[in-house]
């Protein structure tokens, strides 16, 4: 810091700062240097401070591998973009493509007028699906494992009503139309074991072989008397 009172030729002032602003390089041991206009004594300056003015410098591999993944993250945030939740299932306006999760439930205001194909469409409505109903199709699920389709005349309100208040003895789901039913036979056999399973099959194949015996057995008995009556016929 320069004071005017220091100075004789005020002409001067410029060069004589010029000259003093040059930090000596090796100062004598008394020399005290000031940081500011306070006269206060420059602090040292941090090795993290210094640290962060210093360049890095990256390969090109890394700038590739970032590009590359900035590029793929912009791509999932564009397809997000035309996604939207409806009740918790996903539904694409872009593509007209509803995604529900499995076995996911909802609920629907329903008559008890309203027929199976009425409560499809109004299903199809609520989760702004484009598919036609005629894909779709009401099955009734119970907890034995049984799957019965309803009829486009059947009331799904009745139905349900008549298989009481609890949720686990029955349900009503929206499946494909090409589902295939489970009777009831069938299905008191979905939850046993393997080898239990083998062995039921392997009697049912010989209880299938005694009614094919017998019935062959028995048509061969009609056949002879059959025969028999047509010789009586032709002798006479």
């Amino acid at each position: 810091m320069t004071r005017w009172g220091e100075f004789d030729d005020l002409h001067h002032i410029d060069k004589l700062e010029e000259a003093g602003s040059a930090k000596p390089e090796n100062p004598p041991k008394d020399y005290i240097e000031y940081e500011s206009k306070t006269l206060r004594p420059s602090q040292p300056v941090p090795i993290s401070e210094e640290s962060s003015y210093l360049i890095r410098a990256t390969s090109d591999a890394s700038l590739v591998k970032m590009r590359v993944k900035s590029k793929k993250m912009v791509e999932s945030q564009r397809n997000r973009n035309h996604r939207f939740s409806i009740n918790g299932h996903f539904y694409n306006y872009k593509t007209s493509v509803f995604t529900p999760s499995f076995g996911a439930t909802t609920n629907v205001h329903i008559s008890s007028q309203m027929t199976t194909q009425e409560v499809i469409i109004q299903l199809l409505q609520k989760f702004k699906i484009e598919n036609t109903p005629n894909e779709f199709a009401l099955y009734c699920i119970h907890q034995s494992g049984e799957k019965r389709r309803l009829s486009s005349s059947d009331m799904p309100l009745w139905v349900r009503l008549l298989q009481g208040p609890s949720n686990s003895i029955m349900k009503i789901f929206l499946m494909d139309a090409d589902e295939h039913e489970i009777s009831l036979d069938v299905a008191q056999y979905l939850n046993l074991e393997m080898p239990i399973l083998k062995v039921i099959l392997q009697k049912l194949e010989e209880q299938e072989n005694q009614e094919v015996q017998r019935i062959i057995a028995k048509y061969q008995k009609e056949r002879i008397v059959l025969l028999q009556c047509l010789k009586k016929k032709d002798a006479v």
